[in-house]
């Protein structure tokens, strides 16, 4: 892609399960891509995908990444695929944006990074709330120095990740909410706080038998410069944090107060052991791209928009604090407490794709690169091997935030 006539980024779907059926209707209406091709096992969503797009399907993501019709592969395929179709695209000269997780091992990583630099194409590593207009925000106030130096970063999600509708493989693939959640929460306090982590010392745990996965961690970190953050996740869809910032959701929009009751009460309802596997399968199977739809955990969509909120951050700095508003950011200091609207603008995936847009038409690095999901990706494994060990770990592979 180069600039001329049209710059629209041609744009490669691997996979279309439970993720293409959410990234799909948020990247389509976009006017700077043009959806070219698809790739997965299942016929009948790729039938789908032909007659909504006029696009090309494949059943393999490496003949999807042959095609000339194709620039960039928007990887969406399971946690174990990361690495391996990246590098797949990359190796074919494709730009690449790869879900969270980015890779399930450093090693992974590393490999992608080099086929990334060794094949002269732009890597990027999303999906984050740290994309969110008033994260970045608040990451510049913070740069900014208005406040004086920053002391310490607090933030904490409690949510009903353990009983969305995710197989006992993907939650045991993803470690719970460390390998899933984990990228959120970390690439938000990582902006705020410049980036580079220099250890953490960290606690999860299976909370639930019945799911095989980490349902929740409390960690502490320590910057390069000796700011501190705490970060705590709980994923069993008790308390809702919600309830702390106005009953506003990941997206912006209302939340159904009844969402974590409902969710543990849909769990509860299919089962146990292979039947609710069979049960699961079926409702995943309906909620994936080309099934019927209407997959669980999707905001109200009665009332207005406000800002997205992932869970209650706070950030402390030398002559105030900041946290989020309903459609902004709250300044505390010396005068008491006043508000500072942020544009709503791009957010999620909307974002992402346009900074991957614009980082490979103006040939520049992306604001959260192959470098930044690795070193992301490091915290994340780093709580796992905190918790193994009761000890604390050092980070190796930090990068500072782009500016």
């Amino acid at each position: 892609m180069s600039e001329g006539a049209d710059t629209r980024l041609r744009l490669g779907i691997a996979g279309l399960g439970m993720a293409a059926a959410r990234i799909l209707p948020e990247i389509a209406p976009l006017p700077f891509v043009q959806l070219a091709g698809a790739a997965d096992l299942r016929r009948h969503a790729l039938d789908r995908f032909a007659r909504e797009f006029g696009a090309q399907t494949f059943e393999s993501v490496e003949d999807l990444c042959n095609s000339d019709e194709v620039d960039a592969v928007y990887v969406a395929t399971p946690h174990e695929y990361h690495a391996e179709h990246s590098i797949a695209a990359m190796e074919r000269g494709k730009h690449v944006i790869v879900e969270k997780p980015m890779a399930l091992s450093l090693d992974e990583a590393e490999a992608m990074n080099a086929a990334a630099e060794r094949n002269g194409v732009k890597l990027m590593s999303g999906h984050t709330h740290s994309f969110d207009p008033p994260v970045r925000k608040m990451a510049e106030v913070v740069a900014s120095g208005e406040l004086g130096k920053l002391l310490m970063i607090s933030t904490a999600y409690y949510k009903d990740h353990m009983y969305r509708p995710f197989s006992d493989h993907d939650i045991g693939m993803s470690r719970g909410v460390v390998l899933n959640q984990g990228p959120h929460q970390f690439d938000i306090v990582r902006l705020i706080g410049g980036g580079l982590v220099r250890s953490l010392r960290a606690t999860a745990g299976v909370g639930d038998p019945t799911r095989p996965g980490e349902g929740h961690y409390a960690c502490h970190l320590e910057f390069e410069d000796g700011v501190p953050a705490s970060l705590v996740y709980s994923g069993y869809a008790y308390f809702d944090t919600g309830e702390l910032v106005w009953g506003i959701g990941e997206g912006g929009l209302p939340k159904d107060p009844e969402r974590h009751p409902k969710a543990r009460a849909f769990f509860r309802s299919l089962g146990e052991g292979a039947e609710r596997s069979d049960g699961l399968e079926r409702k995943l199977e309906a909620w994936r791209y080309g099934g019927e739809g209407g997959g669980p955990g999707v905001e109200a969509e009665a009332g207005p928009r406000h800002q997205p909120f992932f869970g209650l951050t706070i950030v402390t700095c030398e002559k105030g604090e900041v946290r989020q508003s309903r459609d902004g950011l709250y300044i505390y200091d010396d005068n008491g407490r006043r508000e500072i609207p942020v544009e709503q603008g791009a957010r999620g995936r909307e974002a992402e794709l346009r900074e991957f847009h614009d980082a490979i038409l103006h040939d520049r690095q992306p604001f959260h690169d192959g470098r930044w999901g690795e070193a992301t990706l490091e915290v994340c494994l780093g709580v796992l091997e905190s918790a193994r060990q009761r000890r604390e770990v050092y980070m190796s592979h930090q990068v500072p935030v782009v500016q």
